[in-house]
């Protein structure tokens, strides 16, 4: 029985980082707080039990209440066994993903007032329960629904605050009056008490709110990855692609880079008679070996649809012209296969251009766009590049 619920444990502290637990279903995060509530029960049986067994510290509690509240405890426990149950088996049911988070959250509520009255509805251990059930609920659970479990809870803490203090019930009644008498921090008992009931509210709080930052990272690292690539192909998108032309115009010293722009020949061809799966198919391949094929500090881009884009820093446009002449070879001697009997072989057609200190970017993508022309215009898969093959068609 415990191998199977340290088993549990452990694979639910792998769910909760593998996936943001803000989209996990309100029964899991149902779980997630049951939980919470059993590990806080089971500290509170811990002090418990360490009372009884310590008779030095007897004075200080009542006894006799702290003995019935151990029956108490355990009873919680037996419903938070039962809750957790029902969330995970009936996961599936309508009634179940209505009510069971109600429930859970009334059950915690009912928890904490309980807490507060035996220790105190002003200790330092219900005001910090107190915030972080809020902040944790407010995060998790839509707001209505903390918002009503809120009013309940503080009500019941309210009027047990004002009939303590009319005298009408026992101030923490989980004391006793010589410790109470002496509370302002002068009691150790007291003091202990409290960081102890405090220590394992903040190590869940601050457990579970480590985990949603470390998902929120996650997230916005993902969501800024997701802006910047082309989710088909993996490259880099036009946005991107813009930027990074941005920088290298701003930062080259002394400026000297190259552009290629390739386009795929007769892919038109391909999504007539394969289907456009198919062209997705090609398209991711041939980036991929535009990959293999580049150096590190080169960055690949999708520029339009069968159109991508090489950026080169710090290269001219000799070496530019080699480059784009590997990617041709490569993509000449490449073959794709979609399925078992479909093999597409592909070439594509390439325009170099590098910059010189005069010129911006617009204007050397206009001259590889140019060069690329003419590569498609003298029969395709091949390499062109400005200025050097345009001077010579125009000579001719």
């Amino acid at each position: 029985m415990v191998k199977q619920f340290r088993t549990f444990l452990h694979n639910l502290y792998g769910y909760c980082v593998t996936y943001p637990i803000m989209s996990w279903t309100l029964l899991q995060k149902s779980i997630l707080v049951l939980l919470l509530c059993f590990g806080l029960v089971l500290t509170w049986i811990i002090w418990k039990l360490v009372i009884l067994l310590s008779p030095a510290l007897w004075e200080y509690t009542n006894l006799a209440l702290l003995k019935v509240n151990l029956y108490i405890d355990s009873l919680f426990i037996l419903i938070l066994v039962g809750l957790i149950s029902l969330c995970h088996y009936c996961a599936d049911r309508p009634w179940a993903q209505k009510f069971l988070p109600l429930m859970t959250l009334y059950c915690f509520a009912f928890m904490l007032c309980y807490g507060s009255y035996l220790t105190g509805s002003l200790s330092p251990a219900t005001a910090v329960g107190y915030i972080s059930a809020v902040v944790i609920g407010l995060i998790l659970f839509q707001r209505w629904m903390i918002y009503i479990t809120l009013m309940l809870a503080s009500l019941i803490i309210l009027i047990t605050g004002y009939l303590s203090f009319q005298q009408i019930i026992p101030y923490a009644p989980i004391f006793s009056r010589s410790t109470l008498k002496n509370i302002a921090f002068q009691n150790g008992f007291w003091v202990y008490s409290m960081l102890f009931f405090m220590t394992p509210i903040l190590f869940g709080f601050f457990s579970l709110l480590e985990i949603l930052l470390i998902q929120w990272r996650q997230r916005e690292r993902e969501i800024k990855r997701l802006s910047q690539i082309d989710t088909l192909t993996e490259c880099l998108n036009r946005r991107s692609i813009n930027e990074a032309l941005s920088a290298f115009q701003r930062d080259q010293e002394p400026q000297s880079y190259a552009i290629i722009l390739l386009d795929v020949d007769h892919f038109k061809h391909i999504n007539d008679q394969y289907g456009h799966h198919t062209g997705d198919q090609v398209l991711i391949a041939i980036a991929e070996c535009l990959r293999r094929h580049s150096r590190q500090q080169d960055k690949i881009g999708r520029f339009g649809g069968e159109e991508f884009i090489v950026l080169l820093p710090q290269t001219s446009l000799r070496a530019a012209r080699q480059v784009a002449e590997r990617y041709r070879l490569a993509l000449e001697t490449l073959t794709i296969s979609p399925s078992k009997h479909l093999h597409i072989q592909v070439s594509a057609s390439f325009g170099v251009a590098s910059c010189n200190e005069t010129e911006d970017s617009s204007q050397i993508l206009t001259q590889a766009d140019q060069a690329l022309y003419l590569a498609k215009a003298c029969g395709r898969n091949q390499v062109k590049s400005y200025t050097d093959d345009i001077q010579q068609f125009a000579h001719h």
